[in-house]
Protein backbone atom coordinates (compact mmCIF):
# COMPACT_ATOMS: atom_id res chain seq x y z
CA UNK A 1 0.00 0.00 0.00
CA UNK A 2 1.01 3.56 -0.92
CA UNK A 3 -0.19 6.11 1.35
CA UNK A 4 -0.40 9.85 -0.30
CA UNK A 5 2.87 11.52 0.00
CA UNK A 6 2.50 14.96 1.14
CA UNK A 7 4.20 16.32 -2.37
CA UNK A 8 2.15 14.76 -5.30
CA UNK A 9 2.13 15.18 -8.89
CA UNK A 10 -1.37 17.05 -10.27
CA UNK A 11 -2.54 17.15 -14.11
CA UNK A 12 -5.41 18.65 -15.10
CA UNK A 13 -7.64 18.39 -18.36
CA UNK A 14 -10.09 20.68 -19.53
CA UNK A 15 -12.91 18.48 -21.10
CA UNK A 16 -15.85 19.79 -23.03
CA UNK A 17 -19.50 18.40 -22.02
CA UNK A 18 -19.77 15.37 -24.17
CA UNK A 19 -17.06 13.97 -23.05
CA UNK A 20 -17.77 13.80 -19.39
CA UNK A 21 -20.33 11.24 -19.35
CA UNK A 22 -18.37 8.22 -21.41
CA UNK A 23 -15.54 9.28 -19.07
CA UNK A 24 -17.36 8.92 -16.01
CA UNK A 25 -18.23 5.69 -17.19
CA UNK A 26 -15.17 4.04 -17.62
CA UNK A 27 -13.94 5.95 -14.17
CA UNK A 28 -16.61 4.20 -12.50
CA UNK A 29 -15.74 0.65 -13.66
CA UNK A 30 -12.09 1.18 -12.07
CA UNK A 31 -12.17 3.75 -9.35
CA UNK A 32 -14.31 4.27 -6.27
CA UNK A 33 -16.79 7.53 -5.78
CA UNK A 34 -15.93 9.37 -2.68
CA UNK A 35 -18.40 9.23 0.00
CA UNK A 36 -18.41 12.57 0.61
CA UNK A 37 -20.86 13.09 -2.31
CA UNK A 38 -24.78 13.21 -2.39
CA UNK A 39 -26.37 10.26 -4.60
CA UNK A 40 -24.20 11.05 -7.82
CA UNK A 41 -21.07 11.64 -5.68
CA UNK A 42 -21.28 15.59 -6.09
CA UNK A 43 -20.66 17.96 -3.44
CA UNK A 44 -20.06 21.55 -3.28
CA UNK A 45 -17.04 23.28 -2.18
CA UNK A 46 -16.74 27.43 -1.87
CA UNK A 47 -13.12 28.96 -1.24
CA UNK A 48 -12.02 32.35 -0.32
CA UNK A 49 -8.70 33.75 -1.54
CA UNK A 50 -6.27 35.58 -0.87
CA UNK A 51 -4.00 37.49 -2.76
CA UNK A 52 -1.54 40.52 -2.30
CA UNK A 53 -2.67 43.90 -3.97
CA UNK A 54 -1.22 43.28 -7.26
CA UNK A 55 -2.15 39.79 -7.57
CA UNK A 56 1.30 38.13 -6.98
CA UNK A 57 -0.51 34.83 -6.61
CA UNK A 58 -2.53 35.24 -9.95
CA UNK A 59 0.71 36.29 -11.77
CA UNK A 60 3.10 33.52 -10.82
CA UNK A 61 0.55 30.95 -11.95
CA UNK A 62 -0.38 32.74 -15.43
CA UNK A 63 3.98 32.95 -15.59
CA UNK A 64 4.40 29.41 -14.26
CA UNK A 65 6.77 30.09 -11.76
CA UNK A 66 8.10 27.10 -10.26
CA UNK A 67 7.74 27.63 -6.93
CA UNK A 68 4.69 29.33 -5.40
CA UNK A 69 1.77 29.37 -2.70
CA UNK A 70 -1.51 30.26 -2.25
CA UNK A 71 -3.45 30.62 0.69
CA UNK A 72 -7.53 30.34 1.00
CA UNK A 73 -10.19 29.33 3.30
CA UNK A 74 -12.43 26.78 2.17
CA UNK A 75 -15.95 24.80 3.31
CA UNK A 76 -18.09 21.92 1.84
CA UNK A 77 -21.78 22.15 1.12
CA UNK A 78 -21.62 26.01 2.16
CA UNK A 79 -25.20 26.71 2.29
CA UNK A 80 -25.69 28.64 5.63
CA UNK A 81 -22.20 29.60 6.57
CA UNK A 82 -21.64 30.80 10.20
CA UNK A 83 -18.85 32.23 12.41
CA UNK A 84 -18.83 28.60 14.29
CA UNK A 85 -19.04 26.64 10.90
CA UNK A 86 -16.16 24.60 10.21
CA UNK A 87 -13.96 24.95 7.74
CA UNK A 88 -10.35 24.65 6.19
CA UNK A 89 -7.87 26.81 6.15
CA UNK A 90 -5.42 25.95 3.41
CA UNK A 91 -1.70 26.52 2.36
CA UNK A 92 -1.29 25.24 -1.66
CA UNK A 93 2.36 25.28 -2.83
CA UNK A 94 3.70 23.92 -5.88
CA UNK A 95 7.23 22.88 -5.87
CA UNK A 96 8.72 22.92 -9.18
CA UNK A 97 6.76 20.04 -10.48
CA UNK A 98 5.13 18.67 -7.48
CA UNK A 99 1.99 20.29 -5.51
CA UNK A 100 1.49 19.91 -1.79
CA UNK A 101 -2.00 20.85 0.07
CA UNK A 102 -1.50 22.09 4.22
CA UNK A 103 -4.58 22.59 6.32
CA UNK A 104 -5.94 23.33 9.51
CA UNK A 105 -9.26 23.13 10.63
CA UNK A 106 -10.98 26.20 12.58
CA UNK A 107 -14.28 28.17 12.71
CA UNK A 108 -15.17 30.43 10.29
CA UNK A 109 -14.79 33.72 12.36
CA UNK A 110 -11.20 32.11 13.33
CA UNK A 111 -10.02 30.86 9.90
CA UNK A 112 -10.28 34.45 8.87
CA UNK A 113 -9.14 36.45 11.75
CA UNK A 114 -5.32 35.99 10.68
CA UNK A 115 -4.00 38.98 13.29
CA UNK A 116 -5.12 36.65 16.16
CA UNK A 117 -2.79 33.65 13.80
CA UNK A 118 0.54 34.15 16.66
CA UNK A 119 -1.30 33.06 19.78
CA UNK A 120 -3.49 30.75 18.02
CA UNK A 121 -0.07 28.76 16.75
CA UNK A 122 1.26 29.41 20.24
CA UNK A 123 -1.92 27.33 21.59
CA UNK A 124 -1.49 24.04 18.83
CA UNK A 125 2.09 23.67 19.05
CA UNK A 126 2.94 21.18 16.23
CA UNK A 127 1.81 20.99 12.27
CA UNK A 128 -1.14 23.44 12.79
CA UNK A 129 0.62 25.85 14.83
CA UNK A 130 3.36 26.01 11.67
CA UNK A 131 1.19 26.59 9.31
CA UNK A 132 -0.68 29.30 11.41
CA UNK A 133 2.55 30.77 11.57
CA UNK A 134 3.28 30.23 7.49
CA UNK A 135 0.15 32.14 7.06
CA UNK A 136 0.56 34.95 9.74
CA UNK A 137 3.98 35.62 7.77
CA UNK A 138 2.62 35.50 4.17
CA UNK A 139 -0.20 37.76 5.61
CA UNK A 140 2.22 40.39 6.96
CA UNK A 141 4.78 40.19 4.45
CA UNK A 142 2.71 40.51 0.92
CA UNK A 143 0.14 42.08 3.08
CA UNK A 144 -2.96 39.35 1.88
CA UNK A 145 -6.31 40.72 1.71
CA UNK A 146 -9.48 38.68 0.44
CA UNK A 147 -8.94 38.46 -3.30
CA UNK A 148 -12.30 36.31 -4.40
CA UNK A 149 -14.94 33.87 -3.58
CA UNK A 150 -14.71 30.80 -5.94
CA UNK A 151 -17.34 27.94 -5.80
CA UNK A 152 -17.83 24.89 -8.40
CA UNK A 153 -19.35 20.82 -7.66
CA UNK A 154 -16.96 18.72 -7.48
CA UNK A 155 -17.24 14.59 -8.28
CA UNK A 156 -13.97 12.36 -6.67
CA UNK A 157 -12.88 9.23 -6.98
CA UNK A 158 -10.35 7.17 -5.14
CA UNK A 159 -7.64 5.08 -6.22
CA UNK A 160 -8.09 1.06 -6.15
CA UNK A 161 -5.78 -1.10 -4.17
CA UNK A 162 -3.04 -1.26 -7.02
CA UNK A 163 -3.01 2.75 -6.81
CA UNK A 164 -4.22 3.82 -3.33
CA UNK A 165 -2.46 7.31 -3.98
CA UNK A 166 -4.65 8.23 -7.08
CA UNK A 167 -7.43 10.83 -6.66
CA UNK A 168 -9.65 11.98 -9.75
CA UNK A 169 -11.59 14.93 -9.56
CA UNK A 170 -14.21 16.35 -11.97
CA UNK A 171 -15.24 20.01 -11.15
CA UNK A 172 -18.38 21.68 -12.97
CA UNK A 173 -20.08 25.18 -13.11
CA UNK A 174 -17.60 27.24 -11.80
CA UNK A 175 -18.35 30.80 -10.53
CA UNK A 176 -17.32 33.37 -8.18
CA UNK A 177 -17.39 36.83 -7.34
CA UNK A 178 -14.99 39.63 -6.51
CA UNK A 179 -16.91 41.54 -4.07
CA UNK A 180 -19.02 40.50 -0.82
CA UNK A 181 -15.73 38.53 0.02
CA UNK A 182 -17.43 36.68 3.28
CA UNK A 183 -18.83 33.28 3.15
CA UNK A 184 -20.95 33.68 5.91
CA UNK A 185 -23.02 36.05 2.78
CA UNK A 186 -23.99 32.37 1.37
CA UNK A 187 -26.32 32.59 -1.50
CA UNK A 188 -26.96 36.24 -0.67
CA UNK A 189 -24.02 37.36 -3.03
CA UNK A 190 -24.23 37.16 -6.78
CA UNK A 191 -21.65 34.94 -8.08
CA UNK A 192 -20.77 35.62 -11.95
CA UNK A 193 -19.89 32.21 -14.31
CA UNK A 194 -16.67 31.35 -14.80
CA UNK A 195 -16.77 27.97 -16.34
CA UNK A 196 -20.24 26.95 -17.93
CA UNK A 197 -22.40 23.42 -18.33
CA UNK A 198 -20.36 23.37 -21.70
CA UNK A 199 -16.63 22.68 -20.17
CA UNK A 200 -15.25 20.71 -17.03
CA UNK A 201 -12.18 20.25 -15.56
CA UNK A 202 -10.47 16.83 -14.74
CA UNK A 203 -7.63 16.89 -11.78
CA UNK A 204 -5.22 13.63 -11.49
CA UNK A 205 -3.45 13.37 -8.36
CA UNK A 206 -0.71 10.76 -7.66
CA UNK A 207 2.54 10.29 -5.74
CA UNK A 208 4.52 9.17 -8.96
CA UNK A 209 3.24 8.18 -12.04
CA UNK A 210 0.04 7.87 -13.27
CA UNK A 211 -1.00 4.58 -13.65
CA UNK A 212 -1.00 3.49 -17.46
CA UNK A 213 -4.88 2.41 -17.63
CA UNK A 214 -5.41 5.96 -16.96
CA UNK A 215 -2.83 7.69 -19.58
CA UNK A 216 -4.67 5.29 -21.92
CA UNK A 217 -8.00 6.22 -20.79
CA UNK A 218 -7.21 9.97 -21.05
CA UNK A 219 -5.88 9.38 -24.57
CA UNK A 220 -8.74 7.91 -25.82
CA UNK A 221 -11.41 10.32 -24.42
CA UNK A 222 -9.02 12.75 -25.94
CA UNK A 223 -8.70 14.84 -22.93
CA UNK A 224 -6.72 18.34 -23.52
CA UNK A 225 -4.11 18.51 -20.92
CA UNK A 226 -4.03 22.39 -19.51
CA UNK A 227 -2.61 24.22 -16.78
CA UNK A 228 -6.00 25.94 -16.12
CA UNK A 229 -6.55 27.81 -12.54
CA UNK A 230 -10.25 28.19 -11.05
CA UNK A 231 -8.94 30.96 -8.83
CA UNK A 232 -7.28 32.93 -12.04
CA UNK A 233 -10.39 32.10 -14.10
CA UNK A 234 -12.38 33.99 -11.87
CA UNK A 235 -10.19 37.25 -11.67
CA UNK A 236 -10.38 37.30 -15.21
CA UNK A 237 -14.17 36.82 -15.69
CA UNK A 238 -15.38 39.38 -12.82
CA UNK A 239 -12.35 41.67 -14.60
CA UNK A 240 -10.04 42.31 -12.06
CA UNK A 241 -6.72 41.83 -13.37
CA UNK A 242 -5.52 43.35 -17.04
CA UNK A 243 -4.04 40.18 -17.65
CA UNK A 244 -1.11 40.01 -20.79
CA UNK A 245 -2.81 36.49 -21.63
CA UNK A 246 -6.08 34.70 -20.28
CA UNK A 247 -5.41 31.46 -18.31
CA UNK A 248 -8.79 30.23 -20.50
CA UNK A 249 -10.22 31.49 -23.72
CA UNK A 250 -13.58 29.87 -24.74
CA UNK A 251 -13.63 28.04 -28.46
CA UNK A 252 -9.73 28.60 -28.52
CA UNK A 253 -8.94 25.38 -26.48
CA UNK A 254 -9.16 22.59 -29.04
Amino acid sequence: MRPKQPLRHELKYLLRREQVGPLLDDLRERLRVDDHGDARGVYPITSLYYDAPAFKAYWDKIDGQRNRRKVRVRVYDPIDVTPETPCFLEVKQRIDRMMSKRRVVLPYAGAVDFDAFPNLAAARPGPDGDLLQEVYYLYRTLQLRPTCVVTYDRMAFEGDAYAPDLRVTLDTLVTGRTHDLSLVSGDRAANRVALGPEYAVLEVKANDNVPGWLANLLARHHCTFRRIGKYCLVLETCQAVAARRHIFVAGNNT
